[in-house]
């Protein structure tokens, strides 16, 4: 079912320490949002008995921005879960892939990935 956007759940994102280091990323042109991608991944990395043919992968990464010289990935998951390990479980093997698109297409290294949660107001490490 659909959710509308709560203003709460935008407020909380805003006043979080995530929402504060991407506004100020924002403010000096370094945040990036909705990047989207196509790569090819060996099969055999995504999938047991795959042969040598390359997968295309493609996505978008909800944001990303530059801190320090580094690259901070974003993902917003809106998932009703529990606690931020389900979100972890869940949504590592994609973040890892996202991270590898992110690197090639930047040719910088990715120093975070960070998941934020809007049903538990919380962010998470990867």
């Amino acid at each position: 079912s659909y959710r509308s956007v709560d203003i709460n759940d935008i407020k909380k994102f805003a006043d979080s320490d995530i929402g504060r280091r991407m506004k100020k990323a924002w403010e000096s042109n370094k945040l990036h949002r909705e990047a989207q991608f196509v790569m090819g991944i060996p099969g055999k990395d995504m999938y047991e008995n795959a042969g040598d043919e390359d997968v295309l992968v493609q996505g978008i990464i909800d944001a990303y921005f530059e801190e320090d010289g580094k690259l901070i990935l974003m993902d917003y998951k809106t998932d009703r879960v529990k606690s931020m390990d389900e979100l972890r479980k869940r949504y590592s093997e994609q973040l890892k892939y996202y991270k590898l698109a992110l690197e090639q297409i930047t040719q910088q290294e990715v120093a975070e990935m960070i998941i934020y949660s809007v049903t538990l107001a919380e962010e998470g490490r990867v």
